[in-house]
């Protein structure tokens, strides 16, 4: 009976050390930057900054070829490097909030930038099942971004 108690102690140590050596530890992450390669960046800097008002930051390398936004909480980084524009799936897209999602709508009819609703329709509104209504237009590179009124 001893050799049975101690064989199960034994097994019971051995069980406790490997399930606890193959636990990853658990580091905290954060959101830090999203990088976009565009082709133009002074097109691209004056939409990020002037048409979606997304505050520019400063950026270290002061070399003509970086933009940096703070995008609330998180940082969004335009680097022109890229080739040509291309299309792009609008499953890869930045997401933006607003308060009053018309009158964004209306600046972009002003501006002449088509907008569409997840469905594809153009100048339409997608109403989400949890209620918020979100439009899809591009940046100058042909990036999707959303707008919605998830304030």
């Amino acid at each position: 009976m001893k050799f049975f108690a101690s064989f199960f102690l034994f097994s019971l140590l051995i069980v406790s050390a490997v399930f606890a050596q193959s636990q990853q530890p658990q580091l905290q992450t954060k959101s830090n930057h999203i990088a976009v390669s565009v082709t133009n960046l002074e097109e691209s800097e004056e939409f990020y900054r002037d048409f979606l008002g997304l505050k520019q930051i400063d950026e270290p390398f002061n070399d003509g070829l970086h933009a940096w936004f703070d995008i609330g909480g998180t940082q969004l980084h335009l680097i022109e490097s890229a080739d040509e524009r291309r299309e792009r799936s609008i499953n890869n897209h930045l997401c933006f909030s607003t308060e009053d999602l018309e009158s964004f709508v209306e600046i972009l009819r002003k501006n002449n930038i088509e907008f569409r609703n997840w469905a594809g329709d153009p100048n339409e509104i997608t109403l989400r099942p949890d209620g918020v209504s979100q439009i899809y237009f591009k940046d100058p590179d042909g990036f999707w971004i959303e707008m919605n009124d998830d304030f």
